[in-house]
């Protein structure tokens, strides 16, 4: 992938790259290879967006945590929280969507936004 990364791509996305993770970790008996495989990816799409200037976008699963369930956790954990250099949460309310920033360099944590998608396109939720 890193070779194949050039000036005319203008982005990366990843749709769910937790999902391979869990349908391995379910048939494998070496959970140390799961990740030291997931491991490796995200260090190969770090690279490509530091070295290339290639914008990455991942979208993984959550699950909710046991012990408080308003609480949701990463699949893939720690690999992905500390690989990436920013996380925005996606929540879902009755009459609208709402984003929350998880992690980011110069922003503080738990900025919020809420918005609606229309026939026009986003509007904001006040």
């Amino acid at each position: 992938m890193k070779e194949l990364a050039n000036e005319q791509i203008g982005l990366i996305v990843v749709d769910s790259i937790s999902m391979l993770y869990r349908l391995e970790l379910g048939q494998s008996e070496g959970i140390y290879e799961v990740n030291a495989a997931l491991g490796r990816q995200i260090a190969y799409l770090v690279e490509i967006a530091r070295k290339k200037k290639i914008p990455v976008l991942l979208t993984t699963q959550v699950y909710s945590d046991f012990d408080n369930r308003d609480q949701v956790k990463i699949v893939g954990g720690d690999l992905l929280k500390y690989g990436s250099k920013c996380l925005i949460e996606l929540l879902r309310f009755s009459n609208c969507r709402g984003l929350v920033l998880r992690k980011h360099r110069s922003l503080p944590e738990g900025l919020e936004c809420k918005f609606r998608i229309v026939q026009e396109g986003v509007e904001e939720v006040k």
